[in-house]
Formats: structure tokens, C-alpha cells, sequence
């Protein structure tokens, strides 16, 4: 993944869930949003970040999601 904006979602996520986890969740994520890693632009990353939110909510719970959810939307600030 060359995309250092995808590379920060993706070491947002492994504080959270894990490396394997994290690079299979952006990945995913990526797909659902319409885009891949490597194409991630900064317009997409509220979007992303709603679909990551229920993610990691699911495997981390729901404080773990929020927060990860939010550090990504710092990003587009």
C-alpha cells in the first residue's frame, strides 16, 4: 500500500485491532466506499471512517469504534 493516507488509517486501526485485522479492514472498507487503498482520497474519509466506526464497534466494542472513527476524521482536517 502506497497511499500514506491509507497508511495512517491503517495505524490508527492496529492500535485497535491488530495488524492483520487493520490491513484487512481498510481493504474492505476501501471496497465498500467505492475505492481501494492505494486510491483513498481525503473527500473519502468521513465515509470510511462511518463504515470503520461499525467495524471495529463490532470486534472492540462500541468506545473503541468511536474513537478510532474519529482519529480517522481528523485526518481530513
Amino acid at each position: 500500500m502506497a497511499n500514506p493516507l491509507a497508511q495512517q488509517v491503517e495505524r490508527i486501526l492496529i492500535s485497535a485491532v491488530g495488524e492483520f485485522i487493520a490491513k484487512a479492514t481498510v481493504k474492505k472498507n476501501c471496497q465498500q466506499i467505492g475505492t481501494t487503498p492505494d486510491d483513498l482520497q481525503p473527500s473519502q474519509l468521513q465515509e470510511l471512517a462511518n463504515n470503520i466506526e461499525k467495524s471495529v464497534s463490532f470486534f472492540s466494542g462500541k468506545e473503541v469504534g468511536a474513537e478510532v472513527a474519529e482519529k480517522i476524521r481528523e485526518l481530513a482536517r
